[in-house]
């Protein structure tokens, strides 16, 4: 089950952006209403951990079938741990939205915020994937942008919606 230092570089970064995604979009499906905006922390966290979790149990069953065995505790861990980017990149959406739930900003805008921080997070994911390939800086921000859609998309569904 070892894999490749660059295949575990990858699988992070790629459950990081997954998990900014799952993050954004819960944001945009629930928080809609500024007054129920708890329920959307509460849906941002607990749908990060479900999938967090689901993605951990779908690679244990994937590796018992590779491995024709069951998977070793310390496999598991690995596991969990390779998934980890994809629960933690929830963490600064989440953040956004409970400054609101506490009351430091306000409802409407902490929603608001949450949907930028995705949005920028996902921007930021392509440009410095970009400047580490030493893309020109037209490539990379073109890179950053094509990165970034995926969060407008959302934006705009949301938009669309409600």
């Amino acid at each position: 089950m070892t894999q490749t230092p660059l295949v575990q570089q990858a699988h992070h970064l790629a459950g990081a952006i997954y998990g900014t995604i799952l993050a954004t979009s819960v944001v945009a499906a629930a928080g809609h209403d500024p007054e129920t905006i708890d329920r959307a922390a509460l849906l941002v966290f607990g749908t990060s951990v479900i999938f967090w979790l689901a993605h951990v149990y779908s690679l244990g069953l994937a590796a018992r079938m590779v491995l024709r065995r069951p998977i070793r505790r310390d496999e598991l861990i690995s596991l969990a741990r390779a998934e980890w980017p994809m629960l933690q990149s929830s963490w600064p959406i989440l953040l956004a939205l409970m400054l609101g739930v506490v009351g430091v900003i306000d409802r409407a805008t902490a929603v608001v915020v949450a949907l930028v921080v995705g949005i920028v997070a996902l921007f930021a994911y392509g440009l410095v994937i970009g400047r580490q390939e030493d893309m020109g800086w037209p490539r990379a921000l073109l890179n950053a942008m094509i990165a970034g859609m995926f969060g407008l998309a959302i934006l705009a569904l949301k938009v669309f919606a409600h």
